[in-house]
């Protein structure tokens, strides 16, 4: 039986490397980076990648699959308002990166596409960050795939873990894991979908949906994360 080709975009970062770890050995991953990424398992290949040099018409490996989970380590208070100075950054790194390489895998043969949002982006929202994302699903749509999963957490837990093995402590992500801990009881009907939702388990939801056969969009929320 062919194994299902995978891009994976990210997997240095604290989301995507639990997505690369979560594809098992049903699939063959390949991975761009810059870096080599920790825990490389014996089914994926990575490919160190300039980004600087990515464009709409970049050739990307052969795959049926792509995965996008590039993004910008913001601040907690960053969510709620990225300064000015901070924009351009941002949108480069979030948007730009994101949309590109989107466009350069479906002009490379690539047809269908997972990538990580955020609950409640809106390409009119007020919010910054927010509408950024909802900026980045638009233009995700526009572009043709046969199918596109769309997965919109809220406050991704387990990073405290991951900032320790990388060196680091910031104090905005201690102070997000708990409150996100404490309020989670309280999420309920229309807030519900605001449930702070476990690195891992988000993880293995993308891992899981890449083998479904629907077509068009699919927005993936709370409730489906832990099914």
């Amino acid at each position: 039986m062919t194994k299902q080709k995978i891009l994976l975009i990210g997997a240095t970062g604290f989301a995507g490397n639990h997505v690369m770890q979560k594809l098992n050995n049903d699939f063959e991953v390949i991975t761009l980076s810059r870096k080599l990424p920790t825990n490389l398992s014996n089914n994926t290949k990575n490919i160190i990648f300039d980004f600087y040099n990515l464009d709409n018409q970049t050739e990307l490996p052969k795959s049926d699959h792509i995965i996008l989970c590039i993004g910008t380590p913001l601040k907690l208070w960053e969510l709620i308002y990225v300064k000015n100075k901070d924009m351009p950054a941002f949108v480069k790194v979030d948007k730009e990166y994101v949309i590109t390489f989107a466009q350069a895998a479906y002009n490379s043969g690539i047809k269908n596409i997972s990538i990580i949002s955020a609950i409640g982006a809106d390409s009119n929202s007020s919010n910054r960050y927010l509408r950024v994302k909802g900026e980045v699903e638009d233009a995700i749509v526009k572009i043709g795939f046969d199918n596109i999963n769309i997965f919109r957490p809220s406050h991704i837990c387990g990073r405290l873990k991951w900032e320790k093995q990388n060196s680091s402590n910031r104090l905005d992500m201690f102070i997000g894991e708990y409150a996100s801990l404490i309020t989670k009881p309280l999420m309920f009907g229309p807030l519900r979908d605001f449930k702070g939702i476990d690195v891992e388990i988000l993880a293995q939801s993308i891992a899981n949906n890449v083998n479904n056969k629907n077509t068009g969009i699919q927005y993936f929320t709370y409730d489906n994360f832990i099914k």
